[in-house]
């Protein structure tokens, strides 16, 4: 017996932990997706169309071919504008320090990255109960009549796309691909739904997170986008219109300025009146006064 053979340890560059969901969506036109965040990988691939995609404080726009990976914990949603779409979504957990690489990427994927992808999507729809078009679904049932290594075959495929992506290295320059039409169309709507939202809850109390939880984006997206927008920021923009609506209560004459700073739900009387102070140059007292010298007040 020969006992000169040694055993070689394979390198494992890449090793899929576990899968989340199997996802392929086919978007109608205006379509925008709920915003999220997880701890595990996330790839959007663009099997045709062409959507807009936020991670975080950026928009891209991809198309038909390419593929953005969501690190963990990073904040994304995706839309549509004017056409239909369709799109592959792997969700898994993978702790290689390889991983690094897609951070912050957008992918052009190759044929054979294409086929991969297709026979993930396929062996998901044959060893899971759920449909993989459903968008809410948080957790995969296995079948009871999957075929034999399916599971296995998927992890596998996964692994062995991540390392093609990685070899090809066809990656783009995010910053070329800030989407000036994704920009151009939805900006100016963000901004409108913006301030809309602060114009009717003058006489309530509303932050930030109600509003990116109501436009499906993340803080951080929301102020850059109205500061950029409007020279302003959200809060100061709604401090402004409280302090304009409290002008018209004054000029009402049938409330004292505690009642005012009540109903526009500032903290206090005494810091209803720094702010008034602070954008009118004089105090709720001093306008009431300059109201009545010009008549305005009986």
């Amino acid at each position: 017996m020969d006992n000169n053979y040694q055993l070689i340890n394979l390198k494992n560059v890449i090793t899929v932990k576990n899968i989340c969901t199997i996802h392929y969506f086919k978007y109608c036109k205006q379509f925008k997706f709920i915003g999220e965040k997880h701890n595990f990988w996330e790839i959007v691939y663009i099997d045709s169309g062409e959507v807009g995609v936020v991670a975080d404080d950026k928009a891209f726009n991809l198309k038909q071919g390419e593929a953005i990976f969501h690190k963990p914990n990073e904040y994304h949603n995706i839309f549509t504008a004017d056409k239909f779409a369709n799109s592959a979504i792997i969700s898994f957990e993978c702790n290689s320090r390889s991983m690094n690489f897609f951070k912050n990427k957008i992918i052009k994927f190759n044929d054979y990255e294409k086929e991969l992808m297709n026979k993930i999507i396929i062996e998901g729809s044959k060893n899971f109960e759920e449909k993989l078009n459903d968008i809410h679904l948080l957790k995969m049932t296995k079948k009871k009549s999957a075929p034999f290594g399916g599971e296995q075959l998927i992890k596998n495929y996964i692994e062995l796309l991540l390392i093609s992506l990685i070899r090809q290295n066809s990656t783009i320059e995010n910053q070329q691909r800030i989407s000036e039409s994704i920009r151009s169309k939805h900006s100016n709507e963000i901004v409108d739904k913006i301030s809309e939202i602060l114009s009717n809850n003058i006489y309530k109390e509303i932050n930030l997170t109600t509003i990116a939880n109501e436009l499906y984006f993340s803080k951080t997206y929301l102020k850059n986008l109205y500061t950029k927008q409007t020279g302003t920021s959200i809060i100061q923009s709604y401090i402004n219109l409280k302090i304009e609506e409290a002008k018209k209560l004054i000029s009402q004459n049938k409330y004292s300025f505690t009642e005012i700073a009540y109903m526009l739900n500032f903290n206090s009387v005494h810091y209803f009146s720094r702010l008034f102070k602070l954008h009118t140059e004089m105090s709720p007292s001093e306008y009431a006064k300059t109201i009545k010298v010009d008549n305005v007040l009986d």
